[in-house]
């Protein structure tokens, strides 16, 4: 049985991005959130990549959105090591693999820096479905010590931005002079009533 490589984002038959999405998803508008750098929104195609990447085993989007994100934002991200927000072992035990780790590799890999696991969770509470303020309270973290002084830590959905915020404190209470933020995809921020 033959089976046809397609374009992740509109399911024309092409090996990997074809041309029309890969220019959609170049020329997004960059979603600005307080001090982290976000690639996209969560929403349309990119939302549907993530969500298959997470629930469905699909780590071959992967490589594409670790790719998208440097091409969009290396020239501004000066780091000496990459790492990521761990998962929880609930999570990682249900996947298999932990979704922001593997992002990370391949984010080092492009950026020709080494990925390490700097950071160790300390509870085992999915964010999903929390409210913001369960969120602000959940994920803990603690950072090892290393000689890394820049260092980028990789998460692959942005909400509320507590668990990069939590991740942050940990990696400067250890040796980290400077950190960078970086999510893949922000959820969309909730609009103002008024």
């Amino acid at each position: 049985m033959l089976f046809l490589a397609r374009c992740p984002g509109c399911g024309a038959v092409h090996s990997g991005w074809c041309d029309g999405c890969w220019t959609v998803l170049s020329n997004a508008p960059v979603v600005h959130r307080s001090g982290i750098v976000v690639s996209h929104e969560y929403a349309g195609v990119m939302r549907e990549l993530i969500v298959a990447m997470k629930y469905s085993s699909a780590r071959w989007v992967v490589p594409m959105l670790a790719d998208v994100w440097v091409m969009r934002h290396a020239q501004v991200c000066e780091a000496d090591v990459v790492t990521w927000v761990p998962t929880t072992p609930r999570r990682m035990r249900e996947r298999g693999y932990d979704q922001s780790e593997l992002i990370a590799r391949r984010v080092a890999r492009r950026l020709r820096v080494p990925c390490v696991g700097l950071l160790r969770r300390l509870d085992d509470h999915a964010q999903t479905g929390r409210t913001a303020s369960e969120r602000r309270t959940g994920a803990r973290f603690v950072a090892r010590r290393s000689r890394y002084e820049r260092v980028l830590v990789i998460d692959d959905v942005v909400t509320t931005g507590a668990t990069l915020q939590h991740s942050l404190d940990a990696l400067r209470a250890s040796t980290a002079r400077t950190v960078t933020c970086a999510a893949i995809a922000a959820t969309p921020a909730p609009e103002v009533r008024r």
